[in-house]
This record gives structure tokens, C-alpha cells and sequence, in this order.
């Protein structure tokens, strides 16, 4: 049984390594696939490769993908994604607004998602709640794609998303299924921290208005740990405007954030740009401490108003966070 051991963790020393890592690092025959972000043209062509802020080769990920929720993935090597941008499926129209995976799936469809998944190391999804028939879609892609191809060496990365508007067994079937994928792989769960007090109400059957629900934010960390405990996961990832608290058997703890414009923190490409960091980090092979810093790295760079969308940006960003902590005391940091 996990037992609840939360540590501080100090950014300096984390981000002084990770900045040495960055500095030597070479990642040329991976390749990240994302979405297009605010401000991108739509035209851009799906064969254009271009570097991310790490360096990595970067394509747009096919429309078919993001239909099936999925956020981002990074590839061990450069794929043909053509047949995949090329596929020719229809989604009936359907007054629940659901796309459910036996209305788009045909064996072409199957086909090239096996292939495409035999070469990937890294599949981000978006927010759950936000997608109607996530849980069909991710359910089908599970026993269809995955499962098939025998893997059980991938990272997923779930962020769960406000969960007040579903009921509670739509929550506990999708928690289930999250789970599930721990069977191929490592799973990590993301929330932010008003997400993680909603969802674990629900899980503890509390209404929004009563007594409990007013005291929801007494200790957080025992909280977010038994939300670690009821889902089978490899790490559940918490974060606030100051704080990440990621759990894990093997470890739990807390690091300081660097602040960034609250604009920042609630543009639709927030999440995105932390997943590209965070993404790599797993993909370098990083442990969990150094992955979630390298996340937070970018998500703040991409939030400077003159960034680059480049190593040497990152770089500096970081240097910049580590003259930030010498200036200031993060030791009584989440007490």
C-alpha cells in the first residue's frame, strides 16, 4: 500500500540539471506532433516539418487524431502521415454531439492508427470532460489500436478536465478506463487544483453546497492522495498558480512554479505548451521531477511575451528562473 510522504522539492537544484541535459541533448529523429496553437495559420501544409523549443522535428497532427481527443504525440522517428491526413471517413450528425469510435472506425482507419502507434513513445490527450464520447473514443482506440500491437512500454498523459457537469458514474467509468491504459504503459493524470477539489467531491459524494464542500480546500495533499490511491495510475499530476504536486509509489512531493501572467495561465494553449515539455522530458527519459520542470520550462517560455520557439529561448528562460530563486526563499513553500 502507498503511504502519503509528501516532500518539498527544491527547483534549483532540478533545473540546474535539467539546464545541462538541455545543453547536450540531441533528439533529432523524434518527432513531436501537435496541434496548430492561437495565431497559426490553418493553411500551414501537414508536411511542413519545423523545430519545437527543444529542437525536436514538430508536424501538425492530423485532424482524424484530435477528432479521437488526442492532445499530442511523440513519434521515436519520422513517419509518413499522409495516408493518415488522407483518410476518408464522415461522422453522421448526431444531436448529442458524441463522436463514437464505431461511427468513424473501418479497417483502413485501424490499420494506419496500428502502424502509427507501433512508432510513437508518447500520446497526450485532451481534457475529458470537454470531449462528448471521450470515453467511447479512447475505449475503442484501446482494444482496437493498442492492445493489438502489444505494447506495454507507452506514456499517456490524461488531463481529466471539470468534471461538476457529469454524473458520478459517467466520472467512475472514465477513471476506470483511464486505468486501463496503465496495462499498456505509464499513465499520468492531470488536474489543476479546482479540478482535483471537484473531482474529489464527487468521489466522495459531496454536493457543492453543503459544509463539506466549503472545506473541500483543508488539506489539499491528503486530498489529492487518495485521488492517487482510487485511480490505477503510474502518477497523478496536481498544480495550482504557484505549486506542482505530482504522486507516485515511488515518490510524492511538491516544486515551486514561476509565476506567469494569469493570461497565460488560461489561454487555450496553456496545457499544450506544458504537455510539449513534459512530453519530451519522458521521451529523454527523464525521471518525474525533471519531466514536470522541463513542462513548467516551456509552458512559462511560451507565456514571455517575446518568445522564441527555440532552444536557445528556453535556455535563457531557465537561467532566468534560477537567478529568480537566488533572489528569493521557496523553503515554507505549500506548508
Amino acid at each position: 500500500m502507498e503511504m502519503f510522504n509528501m516532500q518539498i522539492k527544491n527547483a534549483d537544484p532540478v533545473l540546474v540539471s535539467l539546464l545541462n541535459t538541455l545543453q547536450n541533448s540531441e533528439l533529432s529523429e523524434n518527432v513531436y506532433l501537435s496541434r496548430l496553437k492561437s495565431g497559426e495559420s490553418k493553411k500551414l501544409d501537414h508536411s511542413v516539418v519545423r523545430p519545437n523549443m527543444l529542437g525536436v522535428p514538430e508536424q501538425i497532427l492530423p485532424v482524424f487524431l484530435q477528432i479521437l481527443g488526442i492532445r499530442s504525440m511523440t513519434l521515436k522517428e519520422s513517419f509518413d502521415l499522409g495516408p493518415l491526413f488522407a483518410l476518408d471517413f464522415s461522422v453522421p450528425d448526431q444531436q448529442s454531439g458524441e463522436v463514437l469510435w464505431h461511427s468513424i472506425r473501418n479497417e483502413e482507419v485501424v490499420r494506419e492508427l496500428r502502424l502509427l502507434f507501433q512508432n510513437c513513445s508518447t500520446i497526450a490527450f485532451d481534457d475529458w470532460a470537454n470531449i462528448a464520447g471521450a470515453s467511447d473514443l479512447w475505449d475503442g482506440l484501446l482494444s482496437e489500436v493498442i492492445k493489438p500491437i502489444h505494447r506495454t512500454d507507452l506514456e499517456f498523459i490524461f488531463y481529466f478536465g471539470d468534471s461538476t457537469e457529469k454524473r458520478s458514474f459517467q466520472v467512475d467509468m472514465a477513471l476506470d478506463l483511464i486505468g486501463t491504459f496503465s496495462n499498456r504503459g505509464k499513465v499520468t493524470l492531470a488536474l489543476d487544483e479546482s479540478e482535483a477539489i471537484k473531482l474529489w467531491m464527487i468521489l466522495n459524494g459531496i454536493q457543492a453546497d453543503t459544509a463539506e464542500a466549503q472545506q473541500a480546500s483543508v488539506n489539499l495533499k491528503k486530498k489529492y492522495f487518495s485521488i492517487f490511491r482510487t485511480v490505477n495510475i503510474a502518477r497523478l499530476l496536481i498544480y495550482s498558480s504557484n505549486t506542482a504536486v505530482l504522486f507516485s509509489n515511488d515518490e510524492q512531493f511538491a516544486i515551486s512554479r514561476k509565476s506567469v501572467d494569469y493570461s497565460a495561465e488560461i489561454s487555450k494553449d496553456a496545457r499544450q505548451n506544458f504537455i510539449e515539455g513534459f512530453s519530451m522530458g519522458l521521451l529523454m527519459g527523464m525521471d518525474a521531477v525533471h519531466s514536470l520542470a522541463l513542462g513548467l520550462c516551456v509552458f512559462g517560455a511560451y507565456a514571455e511575451p517575446e518568445y522564441t520557439a527555440d532552444k536557445p529561448f528556453l535556455i535563457t528562460y531557465i537561467q532566468k528562473w534560477m537567478a529568480d530563486l537566488d533572489k528569493s526563499d521557496d523553503i515554507y513553500l505549500y506548508q
